[in-house]
């Protein structure tokens, strides 16, 4: 794993743990983006974050990391995230 070093080192490895699983997702989906812009017609939204499941009496959260708006070329427009705080 590329991030095991990462969580060896964290403070509170669960804490730390959803984050970097995020953060290798993100690798995966920034190679996505990039392979496949050619087919992009008028733009591109990712939203990407962590998801928090709770008990089945309270509301399941989610925790947005990263928003963006992509043109039809796949050049990074905009970063919409502080939209959604």
């Amino acid at each position: 794993l590329p991030f095991g070093k990462r969580l060896g080192r964290a403070e509170n490895r669960m804490r730390e743990l959803p984050y970097a699983l995020y953060d290798s997702q993100e690798v995966l989906v920034t190679d996505i983006v990039n392979t496949g812009k050619g087919g992009i017609k008028k733009g591109l939204a990712v939203l990407g974050g962590i998801q928090i499941n709770t008990s089945p009496d309270t509301l399941d959260y989610f925790h947005p990391l990263k928003f963006d708006y992509y043109d039809s070329d796949g050049n990074l427009v905009e970063n919409m995230l502080p939209y959604l705080r």
